[in-house]
């Protein structure tokens, strides 16, 4: 019984959702903005179906091994991949004079490359690091009453731990990596509530 709400858990709370409903939540934001519907449309295709889609191909093509990706080594290459894919996104944004969006989807790739690199070595937990930069993100964007949504982070560690697909330390590193980076992030590129209240968001498609 136990093993099976792990499993539910696990995948109500995967990364495989929980990174496109952040960058929707930024385009949502930028959309109630003023930014126009083809520019949203082509970002979330960039940022959220491109990647899924190559992660669904690889799971395919066996080249991944199961859902989850458990074995490190297999996600150099997913990871990668969803990089390259997303800094193509920051670029558009930028180029379009979308700043403040481009600030947050940059520090969203940043953060995306620390666990790259920590991946290349270590088996962090996505789980609890999305779901932190999740809650993070959602206390700045809407005001600091959303952090409750951290008090799910114990039990998402828990059904990692349940299902054997990391350690203590592993779940712990992730959970505390995502925010730490991204607040740090959002504070060296002035990026706080305040700025996302009353955006300046002059650009092509306004």
């Amino acid at each position: 019984m136990s093993k099976r709400l792990a499993i539910f858990i696990s995948r109500l709370f995967d990364p495989v959702w929980l990174i496109p409903a952040m960058l929707a939540a930024a385009v949502a934001w930028s959309l109630l903005n003023g930014l126009r519907w083809r520019f949203i449309l082509i970002l979330l295709l960039i940022d959220g179906l491109i990647p899924f889609f190559y992660f669904v191909h690889l799971l395919t093509t066996k080249e991944i091994s199961d859902w989850d990706t458990t074995k490190r080594r297999q996600r150099v290459k997913l990871y990668g991949a969803t990089l390259i894919i997303h800094a193509v996104g920051v670029i558009f944004a930028w180029a379009l004079g979308k700043i403040i969006l481009a600030k947050i989807l940059f520090s969203f790739w940043t953060l995306a490359f620390v666990y790259t690199l920590v991946t290349l070595v270590w088996k962090i937990s996505l789980h609890t690091g999305v779901f932190a930069t999740a809650a993070t993100f959602a206390a700045v964007l809407f005001g600091t009453n959303w952090i409750w949504l951290s008090a799910f982070l114990p039990v998402i560690a828990w059904s990692r731990l349940r299902l054997k697909k990391h350690t203590l330390s592993q779940v712990i590193v992730g959970a505390l990596l995502g925010p730490v980076i991204l607040l740090s992030l959002f504070s060296w590129l002035n990026i706080g509530h305040s700025q996302i209240a009353a955006p300046s968001q002059e650009g092509i498609f306004k």
